[in-house]
């Protein structure tokens, strides 16, 4: 009998990054990777959770299984969003990946306050990006069992 080889999952994320070429970057690292998954972008936060609560226009939207979530946002920002997130009995079990460049441990704390379930620091370069997002996908889609 040969051995067997894991089939690769399609899973759906959303990143919420006011930077349109920040979220771009994340679909070419997923891609890099050899990674089917399908990233939905919102560029603000009450985007975000108009996207989540299938809001028009987003009435069709697919539940996201992990929520990739800017800190430094204008309007609305990361860490109001979470909050959100996390208070809404239909989105809370959603994990969500604070995914930001800020250099203060302060606002990470903050995003813990607020339950968010990982803070990471943007890499200012390609190779530390994809090992990030390699990281990211081998614990959330390979080794926790997601609600």
């Amino acid at each position: 009998m040969g051995a067997v080889t894991p089939t690769r999952v399609c899973h759906d994320l959303l990143i919420v990054d006011d930077d349109a070429a920040q979220a771009h970057l994340f679909e070419i690292l997923l891609e890099d990777l050899g990674l089917g998954h399908r990233c939905f972008h919102a560029s603000g936060g009450l985007e975000a959770l108009d996207f989540l609560r299938r809001n028009p226009p987003f009435q069709n939207a697919p539940r996201p299984e992990i929520i990739i979530l800017d800190l430094n946002m204008p309007g609305m920002d990361g860490c109001a969003v979470l909050r959100e997130i996390k208070r809404d009995p239909n989105l809370r079990r959603i994990p969500v990946i604070m995914f930001s460049s800020t250099i203060s441990d302060q606002d990470f704390a903050r995003c813990y306050q607020e339950s968010a379930n990982a803070c990471i620091r943007k890499p200012n370069d390609y190779e530390t990006n994809l090992e990030v997002v390699r990281e990211i996908e081998r614990f959330w889609f390979q080794t926790v069992n997601l609600p």
